[in-house]
């Protein structure tokens, strides 16, 4: 049953990308024909369905041969789990900084295009990131007509990755109580537990790695060409939503390609060696040719062009520049709620970057300054406790005889891992990425307790259970209940770099806790000057309170309307929300566009999201302002119709729109609405 689900979700993503490719080399990427598409597929997926459906699936069984204890468990996680994390995934919008950014704007852009050639933005990297994910979107978002199910594809993604790693848990011989903790090992991980109910791209990339290494290891066991074709097609879709992937599963191609030459000889090799690598130019070859023909380069946009921003890869190359990346990437998850805790952590790292010589913020091997932090965010968050068991069962390893094949899983992981770090810069938003080796580390756990009584095994998986519920209930973009300031104030967790809330009066701030935190170092966040006692602490929270810091703190999902939630991860929360929505009131449904002039937020879905159930069906939002670089795209040359501008920057408006165009202008704290008297085509350059 596991195989049949895993198989199902990968075809799925298969003809996801087959379709989206194909309809848009006729500009034909509409609701319509993927309405059409999916229809003819689900005709011919019922009828081979009967004609071949197996007449025994094993699941039901395999469930009753469980433990009355793991049989309440698993239905625990569904209760506790699973189904909480569908709720938040339908009800709360797709708020992360990342999804309206640049995956779901993206989306809107190629439903507007009717295609996913590149286009004209001021966010490049709506064009160059991975996108297998944002296809899966796109159909989602095109059938379903609403965001109400966008977030269910990373959620659907869990399950699939659940589902893998206890198919390989199987594959690997472990027995069916052994198999229900590792699936629960991976379900409790906190990064991946905030990741399913968001539009990122880390869970679907998982689940690719997952299914890849799956018949990766069923080929090591016995060679089979249907499971080189599915190794392969996961290999590509899962590099094609996220390029780490690769750094992960390059030591498992080793593996297996040399047990393959080992067994089966050169000829079978090659022609193994060939499929994926023939699967890997299909699935990028489209992608990589809209790089080539905008950036010149097949990956991005290259360093000293005009439309290069970012550069992830490391500049130096060193054994110590390793060393430092691979401790400053375990320092992610090294976080607890105490800032004391925290800082000695903090003190450690700083004296082994003195001991190897490195500089621990090198700017060639980080993008951000490394500090130890405890955060229940969807972007950031760590994973300590699995972490600790996966290094117990690692170093156990180690001194077992035989389980060649476990400490291949290990050597592979770690060697990935490192890959990784020697690879890309290091970021805060980096514990997401590494959901690859938590995943591997599950079954070097599950191989560890395989031993134990059945007792120990359900208390290991009931403590990841409950360890789970607060990144549930508890996730800063989708809060069901408001218990953030009350955990702060129980666990005297105090910031250990104050930053001083925008509008706030800082004098104040420096009145009531001047005593406590350095404000003569520079701003925009000040430090604490010591370690303070948990009384001290509770204090300080209070006081912070009382300065309305924690304003956030009471917020839950069910406090306002859904859109609302759109904007909780704004700079300005709530008042761009109020902000934008006074200012709607004034689009009429009648509109044919709405341009938009943005410098502080590169996105704008949520503004499209809010504003497009009530305009009308050629109703569009798009850039009117973007380097000349883009010119020579045939999407610029489409013709988009606007008469509103809606902008972050009134100099903006002042800039590009004739006064001689403008009826009105609608001014609020954060945004600017300008109604044109006639609508325009014109788009500006720079």
């Amino acid at each position: 049953m596991r195989v049949m689900f895993i198989k199902f979700l990968v075809s799925v993503g298969a003809l996801v990308y087959v379709s989206t490719e194909l309809l848009s080399v006729f500009n034909v990427l509409t609701p319509f024909f993927l309405y059409l598409f999916w229809l003819v597929t689900l005709g011919v997926g019922l009828y081979l369905f009967w004609r071949n459906r197996p007449h025994d699936i094993v699941g039901g069984r395999t469930f009753g041969q469980l433990s009355v204890s793991e049989q309440i468990m698993l239905i625990l996680c569904g209760v506790l789990i699973v189904l909480p994390l569908l709720f938040l995934a339908i009800y709360a919008p797709p708020n992360n900084v990342d999804s309206n950014n640049y995956h779901l704007t993206r989306v809107v852009y190629w439903l507007q295009n009717h295609n996913v050639n590149h286009f004209p933005t001021i966010h490049v990297q709506q064009l160059y990131h991975n996108v297998m994910s944002e296809y899966l979107l796109l159909h989602v978002l095109a059938l379903s007509g609403h965001d109400y199910f966008v977030n269910v594809v990373q959620w659907g993604a869990m399950l699939g990755t659940v589902a893998s790693v206890g198919a390989i848990a199987k594959q690997l011989g472990l027995k069916p109580g052994v198999q229900v903790l590792v699936s629960i090992l991976q379900l409790t991980l906190p990064i991946g537990i905030l990741e399913a109910s968001t539009t990122q791209n880390d869970y679907v990339a998982v689940f690719f790695f997952t299914c890849f290494m799956y018949f990766g290891i069923k080929l090591l066991q016995e060679f089979r060409w249907e499971d080189v074709w599915w190794m392969s097609v996961c290999l590509a879709l899962g590099g094609f939503t996220k390029y780490p992937v690769f750094f992960y599963a390059f030591p498992y191609c080793l593996w297996i390609g040399v047990q393959v030459l080992r067994k089966k000889g050169l000829k079978t090799a090659v022609s193994t060696f060939g499929i994926a690598l023939a699967t890997l130019l299909l699935v990028f070859g489209p992608f990589f040719s809209r790089n080539y023909g905008l950036f010149g380069s097949i990956l991005s946009p290259k360093i000293g062009s005009s439309l290069f921003v970012e550069n992830i890869a490391v500049e130096k190359y060193c054994f110590t520049c390793t060393l430092s990346n691979v401790a400053k990437n375990i320092g992610l998850h090294l976080g607890l709620p105490s800032a004391g805790y925290n800082a000695k952590i903090d003190a450690v790292m700083a004296k082994f970057h003195a001991l190897i010589g490195e500089d621990i913020n090198n700017p060639q091997l980080s993008l951000d300054n490394y500090r130890t932090q405890f955060v229940i965010q969807e972007d950031m968050s760590g994973n300590l406790l699995l972490l600790i068991a996966i290094c117990i069962a690692a170093v156990w390893l180690l001194f077992q005889k035989k389980q060649g094949v476990f400490k291949g899983i290990l050597v592979c992981a770690v060697v990935g891992f490192v890959i990784f770090c020697s690879s890309a810069k290091f970021q805060f938003w980096s514990s997401r990425t590494h959901m690859p080796v938590f995943a591997q580390g599950t079954l070097l756990v599950g191989l560890l307790v395989a031993n134990w009584p059945a007792r120990g095994r359900i208390l290991v998986g009931y403590f990841f259970v409950l360890t789970a519920i607060p990144y549930i209930v508890d996730n800063f973009n989708k809060p069901l209940f408001p218990i953030r300031y009350a955990s702060k104030y129980w666990l005297g967790y105090i910031p250990r770099h104050l930053c001083v809330p925008v509008g706030a009066n800082e004098n104040q701030y420096q009145e009531a806790l001047g005593s406590y935190y350095d404000f003569a170092k520079p701003e925009p966040c000040y430090p604490l000057k010591q370690d303070l006692p948990y009384g001290q602490r509770q204090q300080i929270v209070t006081k912070l309170n009382a300065l309305d810091y924690y304003k956030l703190e009471s917020e839950h999902i069910f406090k306002y309307e859904r859109a609302h939630y759109f904007f909780i991860c704004d700079h300005d929360y709530p008042n761009t929300y109020y902000d934008f929505k006074e200012l709607a009131k004034r689009i009429e449904p009648s509109s044919k566009g709405v341009g938009m002039l943005l410098e502080q937020s590169v996105g704008f879905y949520r503004y499209w999201s809010i504003l497009r159930p009530r305009m009308s069906e050629d109703w569009q939002m798009r850039y009117i302002v973007f380097e000349k670089d883009y010119l020579a795209l045939p999407n610029a040359r489409q013709i988009f119709a606007y008469d509103y501008v809606l902008s972050d920057n009134e100099k903006f408006i002042d800039r590009y729109l004739p006064k001689t165009q403008i009826e009105a202008i609608y001014r609020t704290g954060s945004l600017v609405l300008v109604k044109l008297k006639k609508p325009s085509v014109q788009l500006y350059n720079y």
